[in-house]
């Protein structure tokens, strides 16, 4: 039983440790936007910033 607390422990460290980075990247380097959703402000503000150079 205790394996499989181990387990799911695991793979929900991993999944928070995936989705901060994702952040941290979206952030960071807001010029590697490539589609985006709609109404997305990263999204409209890396165009801005594409079509301004």
């Amino acid at each position: 039983m205790m394996i499989q607390y181990i387990i799911v422990g695991i793979i929900i460290l991993l999944a928070i440790i995936f989705v901060a980075r994702r952040i941290y990247l979206t952030f960071t380097r807001p010029d590697k936007c490539s589609t985006g959703c709609t109404g997305c402000k990263l999204w409209e503000t890396c165009n801005k910033k594409s079509s301004e150079s």
